[in-house]
């Protein structure tokens, strides 16, 4: 396998929930039920025991339903035509799933760098390393989260 080391693949990482970010998002005008949507798709990628937590309330007969839900893969997708607020969706929505959840998301935008020179595959090898990034970033505070619970 081939590394890639990942200074200068991501801008500065923003810590959300950020006054900044809600007021971002409040200015995409037209957007509130994707924006919504997003958001609750979200919490439940993020927070799976949210998502119990609301089966347990409302539908406790339906034990199959959040096995359902987290087997789906952890993707989404924004499209859309140039200037329609894909962009400035991406780094706001965290913060609206930051405050809904009542948790910190660190939030590592990727650097115009991560798309390369144009060298085959450059690309793609580029965003896998900031996938495997991220990952290992996230791993770290789970396993702090986990070791805060246990003490």
């Amino acid at each position: 396998m081939t590394t890639t080391n990942t200074p200068g693949l991501f801008e500065r990482p923003i810590t959300l929930p950020d006054t900044d970010a809600q007021g971002r998002l409040a200015r995409l005008v037209g957007m509130d039920d994707k924006i919504r949507r997003l958001s609750n798709i979200l919490a439940v990628l993020i927070n799976p025991a949210g998502l119990q937590k609301w089966l347990d309330q409302h539908h406790a007969h339906a034990p199959g339903l959040l096995d359902a839900v987290l087997r789906r893969p952890p993707l989404v997708v924004l499209s859309g035509d140039v200037g329609s607020g894909k962009t400035e969706l991406a780094e706001t929505i965290g913060d609206m799933v930051a405050r809904q959840e009542g948790i910190d998301i660190t939030l590592l935008p990727l650097s115009l760098s991560s798309r390369g020179q144009g060298r085959v595959g450059e690309m793609t090898q580029l965003v896998s390393a900031a996938f495997d990034h991220a990952f290992h970033e996230a791993s770290k505070f789970k396993s702090s989260r986990s070791s805060r619970a246990a003490a």
